[in-house]
């Protein structure tokens, strides 16, 4: 360890700052924290009322990054999330006016409440970090991370996102609801605080782009990396599955995994570090064969990836 110890103290300064205001979901930051260090995006799935976006909010105020949040409804166009041209009275020219997706963290609130159309806005900028307008092409800024958020049990008035998009997450989180020792510790916080909690910035933009360029450098073993082909090969073997990952998804687990290997600490990759983010990473990224299309009720995914785990020997 040692050479990455400090960003093992980055994380675990932005999960002691978080704790001010989230009670729980530790499964939850861990996973913003490797995502954003992966540059990746995160897509958190819970009922109503479980601090979701008080989560991805108060994430990005401790990042000291530049936030916006969209909400996800029926009559969002991808021209509210990516941006339009307007005409400029003074120079008589149009001119891009850029939209919300030029933020360092962005919250895709109730992502499955917008139109496939608009979904699909996202895929761009996700994907390329970059939205092309009439022909031309702009950067969005760095880091750039998408945290969404979908119910999984409401189907009125929803869209299910498809595969294609699915895929440009990262992680996909599953949020339940809190244990009651945790509940009565947050009826406590908003007794105190109400809805407005002081957090502080624990980092900066600049600092957090390091530990990016860092995370590149975390080492990984040839005998990890089969590890990992063998974990998401085995997912297209699978009876229970009817289409496994792809080789997106591995590549997705390996930078993950580096991420995960240096929240810990470490500049290398080992088994454990696989084993903690797989079933993150490959869970929306495998279709069971009783899960129902129609149904966010019906999520054996996680499960299906935990028991495979079991079935690969790691390298020693």
């Amino acid at each position: 360890m040692g050479k990455l110890e400090w960003v093992k103290e980055l994380a675990r300064d932005v999960a002691t700052e978080l704790r001010k205001a989230i009670i729980g979901l530790e499964e939850a930051i861990n996973a913003l924290m490797i995502a954003t260090l992966a540059e990746g995006h995160v897509l958190i799935e819970g009922v109503p009322g479980l601090a979701k976006t008080y989560l991805a909010k108060y994430f990005a105020k401790t990042l000291n990054m530049e936030f916006k949040r969209i909400q996800f409804t029926n009559d969002l166009l991808p021209s509210d999330i990516l941006g339009t041209m307007v005409y400029d009275r003074k120079t008589g020219e149009f001119v891009f006016r850029k939209g919300p997706i030029f933020s360092n963290v962005v919250l895709a609130d109730e992502i499955n409440r917008g139109a496939p159309r608009t979904q699909s806005a996202l895929l761009e900028a996700m994907q390329e970090r970059q939205v092309t307008i009439e022909g031309v092409t702009y950067n969005l800024p760095r880091p750039f991370v998408v945290i969404a958020t979908q119910n999984p049990i409401e189907l009125e008035g929803t869209y299910p996102l498809p595969e294609a998009e699915l895929d440009r997450f990262l992680l996909r989180v599953l949020v339940s609801h809190p244990s009651r020792i945790e509940e009565v510790e947050i009826l406590k916080l908003k007794n105190v605080s109400g809805e407005d909690v002081d957090i502080n910035p624990v980092t900066t933009r600049d600092k957090i782009a390091e530990a990016i360029k860092e995370v590149r450098g975390v080492h990984v073993d040839e005998d990890v990396m089969q590890y990992i082909v063998d974990i998401v090969r085995r997912t297209r073997e699978d009876p229970r599955v009817f289409f496994g990952a792809s080789t997106r998804g591995e590549v997705a687990l390996l930078y993950a995994s580096k991420a995960t290997a240096a929240i810990f600490g470490y500049d290398f990759v080992t088994p454990d570090h696989v084993k903690y983010v797989a079933p993150l990473v490959l869970n929306h990224r495998i279709i069971a064969k009783t899960t129902s299309k129609t149904d966010f009720r019906v999520n054996p995914q996680i499960d299906i990836v935990k028991e495979i785990i079991k079935t690969v020997t790691p390298p020693r």
